[in-house]
């Protein structure tokens, strides 16, 4: 189950205005990190929406996960298949997510939101 969402969709616009306007660069915004490419290519979900910076090229989605604080495995993040987020959920308990909208051509990549993930059953008990 989802909650706790964080849309990024005003920062992103403003991003976009900053890059129309001149005040940053199409380089500053269009500097994905090889990893991020690598993710995009392999295990990111395709979407239907063109990059707003090429125009070339359909979005992909990578979906990162985090899990909660305190955990004794690993701090970092890994990227999964949005497919294999039950499976994760049910492997790691609750998780922190992250989907980051990546273009493979110009290499526009931007935070879309954020979420938790809990299992229904923690749900019911933290209420």
């Amino acid at each position: 189950m989802r909650r706790a969402a964080i849309d990024y969709r005003m920062q992103r616009r403003a991003v976009l205005a900053d890059v129309r306007s001149g005040l940053r660069s199409p380089a500053d915004v269009c500097d994905a990190h090889p990893d991020l490419l690598r993710a995009a290519i392999h295990i990111g979900t395709p979407t239907t929406d063109d990059c707003p910076m090429c125009h070339d090229e359909t979005l992909t989605q990578v979906t990162y996960v985090f899990e909660r604080k305190g955990s004794t495995r690993s701090p970092g993040g890994r990227a999964v298949p949005r497919e294999a987020l039950a499976r994760q959920l049910e492997r790691f308990g609750e998780l922190t997510a992250y989907a980051v909208e990546v273009c493979r051509r110009c290499h526009w990549h931007h935070l879309v939101e954020s979420y938790q993930l809990v299992a229904r059953d923690e749900d019911v008990n933290a209420g």
